[in-house]
């Protein structure tokens, strides 16, 4: 039947254009923010899930299902949904990380198609700049000099060709009717919106400079009204690529126009040919056993895949050598379960840090990173009364990715997608292209722009990160699977810089050690550090249950709002479980 629905477009076209009215463009959450729903009222799907940090995304990947389409299909129509419905975080101009599990061929595919240096780049090509300091880390952060080359459409394309059964321009069917019908403005739009404006007036974006991001995403630079609908100034690009796959992208007036707005003479240095050639590659998952599941995640540029598997290992050699007992004995947010976790992450992101880089560019430990001999190294010197110094943990500081969203597919025959898409700070370069609203991404402060200066955080980073033509920057996304007795049980992600990280490895513990359903794993307050700054990071509610308590440790604590945004499913006995992270008013869909 599958078949035949393929075959007669007219058809599957009209049976997914009814699914999208009833699914997208009359769901009752389409202009409010999601509320989490209490974990008894949790939904059970039978079928499938989606969870994404858009309501309306997570409709567009089940509108698919629905239609026939399998997880992969599912996902790609989110993501394409995703750069109409959240251009501040992701989109066409960005790039990504999908990890995929086949549930039938027992096989795990991860999709690298995380953006590039365009082949003009150059170690240097930041500190050998004119002006100030200031200007020159500024130009690794806003303007055309600071894009990769984006590589989102080349991954999703090929992701549809090769694992998917329906063809593009089906699965980009919901993405195209919410550009063309435009959608209500809902909090979290707002939200960006009034941080955006306040960068006008602080001065640190200039409106003339950057006229076309603030008058197609930002509403000619006044609030939204109460009632307002966003019509998405990517429709005609979105068409383009329907109709003529990954050409409508990397070739013709598209690319001219990428060209004209981020090369030579914009400034920038993209030329056709870095976008001709940019494509996706397939990597081999990292991979470990922990607690009866195969935890299947990133290889390198992501660096989040090896501090999560470190962190699995860690764990359980902790539960070996020091506790005596799993971990999940411990107390929930106890001081001392806080405490281990904050030192597992410590040790997760000190080596990060110094040791990750592009592993096709440069040497990077990736078997030593992820032994479990090693893991039980870095337990033995985790005291589990007492913090240390800085210097006992590493050297270097990791990157940041701040424009990002996290969304996770799953079936009821243990078939899953987990992936991470980003350009990287908050509407990344800055840069909208004219006519094709694509936002381009940022990713070039990603890299070590300049040795020995700070990133956009404030990050420095080691010397396996630096620029090179063709080269990736390290990535915090952690698109991440756990799978037991040959099907995916739990998927899950985060957006939020190295807070993906801390995110991604809390929630799925929650679920796999503490026995939480996605809604109380994702609700969940959470933790975070990163080594360097020493500071423990607490959620409100954590932060006056176990601050103070902490103190005794020798963490230096501090409140702190939102760490990171998780999307995240389930598949157990009872069917399937989904849920999109209240911090980012997303909601999950299935049937």
């Amino acid at each position: 039947m599958l078949l035949k629905l393929i075959k007669c477009k007219p058809l599957l076209n009209n049976v997914l254009c009814i699914l999208i009215s009833s699914l997208i463009l009359f769901s009752p959450q389409a202009g409010r923010a999601a509320e989490p729903a209490a974990p008894t009222d949790e939904k059970v799907y039978e079928q499938a899930v989606v969870a994404a940090d858009h309501p309306l995304a997570s409709a567009a990947g089940l509108a698919i299902l629905k239609a026939g389409g399998n997880v992969v299909d599912a996902a790609v129509a989110t993501s394409f949904a995703l750069t109409v419905l959240r251009p501040a975080s992701c989109g066409l101009g960005g790039g990504g990380f999908m990890v995929i599990w086949n549930a039938k061929d027992q096989k795990a595919t991860v999709i690298d198609y995380r953006e590039r240096a365009p082949a003009a780049a150059t170690p240097d090509m930041y500190a050998m700049l004119p002006g100030t300091d200031k200007q020159r880390q500024l130009a690794s952060r806003q303007g055309p000099l600071a894009v990769a080359v984006p590589c989102t459409v080349a991954g999703l394309s090929y992701a549809v060709k090769e694992y998917g059964t329906l063809d593009l321009k089906t699965v980009m069917l919901p993405a195209i009717q919410l550009a063309r019908r435009g959608v209500p403005i809902n909090e979290h739009m707002r939200s960006v919106q009034k941080g955006m404006l306040a960068r006008i007036k602080n001065g640190t974006l200039n409106p003339d400079e950057f006229k076309t991001l603030v008058d197609d995403y930002l509403n000619h630079g006044k609030p939204w009204k109460e009632d307002a609908r966003f019509f998405s100034p990517q429709l005609k690009t979105l068409e383009l690529i329907a109709e003529y796959g990954r050409d409508g992208f990397y070739r013709g007036a598209v690319a001219e126009a990428m060209v004209a707005a981020c090369g030579k003479s914009a400034g920038g240095i993209l030329t056709l040919e870095d976008l001709k050639a940019t494509q996706p590659i397939i990597r081999k998952p990292l991979s470990t056993n922990f607690d009866g599941y195969q935890i299947l995640t990133m290889p390198p540029p992501s660096s989040g895949g090896i501090a999560i598997i470190e962190s699995f290992n860690m764990i359980k050699a902790l539960e070996q050598q020091t506790l005596k007992h799993p971990f999940g004995k411990l107390k929930y947010h106890s001081p001392e379960e806080i405490h281990l976790l904050t030192e597992v992450m410590k040790h997760a992101f000190a080596d990060r840090a110094e040791y990750l880089g592009d592993a096709d560019f440069v040497p990077v430990p990736i078997d030593r990173l992820t032994s479990g001999t090693y893991a039980s190294e870095l337990a033995r010197r985790i005291d589990p009364q007492q913090t240390k110094s800085m210097k006992d943990y590493g050297r270097y500081v990791p990157p940041q990715d701040g424009g990002t969203s996290h969304f996770s597919v799953m079936d009821a025959q243990g078939n899953a997608v987990a992936c991470t898409e980003t350009i990287n700070l908050t509407f990344g370069s800055y840069v909208v292209i004219p006519k094709y609203g694509i936002v381009m991404n940022n990713e070039m402060d990603d890299f070590a722009a300049i040795s020995g200066k700070p990133n956009a955080f404030g990050l420095i980073q080691g010397k396996a990160n630096e620029i090179e033509p063709g080269k990736k920057p390290l990535s915090s996304m952690s698109p991440t699977i756990a799978v037991k007795d040959g099907k995916a049980v739990f998927s899950a992600g985060a957006s939020g810089g190295p807070r993906i990280i801390s995110s991604t490895l809390q929630v799925l513990l929650n679920m796999i050690v503490f026995g939480m359903t996605p809604t109380q794993a994702v609700d969940a307050p959470r933790i975070h550090h990163q080594w360097v700054p020493e500071d423990l990071l607490l959620e409100p509610e954590l932060f006056g249950q176990a601050g103070e308590k902490l103190k005794r440790f020798g963490h230096s604590t501090k409140k702190s709002s939102s760490l990171a945004a998780s999307q995240a499913v389930s598949r157990q006995p009872d069917g399937l479980r989904g849920h999109s992270d209240p911090r980012k008013h997303g909601a999950a869909a299935g049937y």
